[in-house]
């Protein structure tokens, strides 16, 4: 009896990890992919993590996003990626979740100063951050980014701008 309990309780845990695995996977499954222009910078800081900051460099469109409670929806007009703001239950084909995807809301101080920006991280591992960093000073580069269906969006890597 008590080899089943140890067995239960050691297999437990490797069963959890495998749903949550199988879950994140099958939503990333359904995930349409979009390629965002971004600006950023590199603050690389150890006790922050290996991270590149940036800012979408996408068409905002709308500035009402009352106590940063709201959803974007996603639109391509030609080459350009423009993020409507839209109110947090609204439905759309390519929603965002702002809280779920992890990005910031910079609303502009003043009205007339120009839509509120969204900012948002990437991971990148030690060698190569100087590489992205260099790029990022030199040449307009993008996000490949993937939208699951719950409104998602994961950022996969940085490449330059076309």
């Amino acid at each position: 009896m008590n080899r089943r309990l140890l067995a239960a309780a050691l297999l437990l845990p490797l069963i959890g990890l495998a749903v949550g695995i199988g879950t994140r996977q099958a939503a990333l499954g359904g995930a349409s992919e979009w390629v965002i222009p971004i600006t950023g910078y590199d603050p690389r800081d150890p006790l922050r993590g290996r991270y590149i900051a940036f800012t979408f460099a996408w068409q905002v469109r709308g500035s009402n996003c009352p106590d940063g409670q709201c959803s974007l929806c996603l639109s391509r007009e030609g080459a350009t990626v423009v993020a409507t703001i839209a109110p947090p239950d609204a439905t759309c084909p390519a929603r965002v979740d702002l809280a779920a995807s992890a990005i910031q809301l910079r609303p502009a101080f003043r009205p007339e100063a120009g839509p509120p920006a969204f900012s948002s991280r990437i991971f990148v591992s030690e060698s190569s951050a100087p590489g992205l960093e260099a790029q990022l000073q030199q040449q307009p580069m993008q996000i490949v980014t993937l939208l699951t269906p719950d409104g998602r969006l994961v950022n996969r890597r940085l490449e330059p701008a076309p």
